[in-house]
């Protein structure tokens, strides 16, 4: 065998896994995803959304009017969801809520709409009335964070 023979052999061998490495490896969207669910605890009719995307309003997701219709949601590893209670991002005017605060000092506000609220990797909103957005949500971003 001649030693330049030797040279390519070892040069295929190292494509050969450079392609294997890169075919397994995981697609960008593979881990920056926010499923969505009708129902509260992920129950009723889902929906995978894979960023990143910014939709400025949910009429047509998959299809379908998701539009003041989520009432819980699951993020993937590797995404950041921000959703809006109205189109295209818009937040309401007015003073700050601190609903966090009133919530420790045990108090509410049932008339408080939060307008926006973001979660980070993994994270699972049972369900979004939490937040003051139980089926209110027109808007979302999802951004990936890996």
């Amino acid at each position: 065998m001649k030693p330049s023979s030797v040279v390519y052999s070892g040069l295929a061998v190292l494509a050969l896994a450079g392609f294997v490495a890169t075919a397994g490896a995981e697609p960008r969207s593979g881990r920056c995803w926010v499923d969505l669910y009708r129902g509260p605890d992920f129950s009723g009719t889902q929906a995978r959304v894979f960023g990143p995307v910014d939709l400025a309003n949910l009429r047509d997701v998959q299809g379908a009017a998701w539009d003041d219709a989520i009432e819980s949601l699951e993020v993937g590893p590797g995404a950041e969801v921000s959703v809006y209670e109205n189109e295209n991002f818009v937040l309401p005017k007015g003073p700050v809520y601190h609903q966090q605060e009133l919530q420790s000092w045990g108090n509410k506000d049932e008339n408080f709409r939060a307008g926006m609220a973001t979660f980070t990797a993994g994270h699972k909103a049972h369900h979004l009335g939490e937040f003051g957005l139980h089926r209110l949500v027109s808007a979302m971003k999802v951004k990936c964070t890996d």
